[in-house]
């Protein structure tokens, strides 16, 4: 496993400590550490006995050389219930000193029963070492920061992160915890282990918001490093279901897969 295909925890937007071109799900200042171009493809498949969502995902990835890192995602979800989402994302990241610093802009478009709703995203991300070459680093995020909506509801709304991991060359440790707008509390611990060509992870979220009892789920997975090709699969699972806001929120379905592949070119 190269630098540039590093595997992150939590492949959709849970973790703050992501790595690699993935990572601008989550922190879009991860994307530093790749060191290649990069094509990213991916399918999700959301599941459950009364509602499917399946979700495709492309992306180019830009490595930072001697400027900024970029990357530029066009993201689709479509559902069985007449509701859909389509998003335009562009980001930046680049080094101060210790510290990665990223940002994204999108625009993010939602058809529920011929509704349309259209915002403005804006996502920050920090993430860094303590002591330069130590193993303990740390990560922060404000995700989906709506600057502005045509749904008064959806305005001014964000999630934020922080987390703290332990890299060392085969094996990764993280603790996470992330607060939603939707007063959704994420305590996310995980660990990864790298042995090339293979990468495999796993994280055990606990979600915990007041209105009800906490929900305890598993996401494992890992990746293949063949020549320029980089193929990955994850499974999340939930062991008990939540009603969200947003539809597309993975506890509201019985269990999510995930496929994505990228090409360095």
């Amino acid at each position: 496993m190269v630098l540039a295909d590093i595997v992150d925890f939590t492949n959709d937007g849970r973790s703050v400590t992501s790595s690699g071109v993935w990572s601008f799900r989550t922190n879009p200042a991860g994307i530093v550490e790749n060191e290649v171009r990069q094509i990213l493809l991916s399918n999700t498949l959301r599941i459950s006995s009364v509602r499917n969502v399946r979700s495709f995902t492309f992306a180019l990835i830009e490595p930072s050389l001697d400027t900024l890192a970029g990357v530029l995602s066009i993201s689709a979800e479509f559902s069985d219930f007449n509701q859909e989402r389509m998003s335009f994302l562009y980001g930046v990241a680049g080094t101060a000193g210790l510290t990665s610093l990223g940002v994204n802009f999108g625009i993010e478009r939602t058809v529920k029963n011929a509704a349309v709703d259209t915002s403005i995203v804006l996502d920050v991300g920090a993430k860094g070492k303590f002591v330069e070459n130590g193993p303990l680093g740390y990560g922060l995020a404000v995700k989906n920061f709506r600057i502005w909506s045509s749904d008064p509801q959806l305005a001014n709304q964000a999630t934020f992160g922080a987390g703290l991991c332990l890299d060392y060359d085969q094996m990764k440790f993280a603790l996470d915890v992330i607060y939603g707008f939707n007063e959704l509390w994420t305590i996310l611990p995980g660990a990864q282990l790298n042995l090339e060509p293979v990468s495999l992870y796993v994280t055990i979220p606990v979600f915990y918001s007041p209105e009800n009892d906490s929900i305890l789920a598993i996401d494992a997975g890992g990746s293949f490093q063949i020549g320029n090709l980089n193929i990955q699969v994850s499974v999340f699972y939930p062991f008990s279901k939540k009603e969200s806001p947003d539809f597309f929120k993975e506890l509201s379905y019985d269990y999510q897969i995930d496929f994505r592949i990228g090409v360095r070119w």
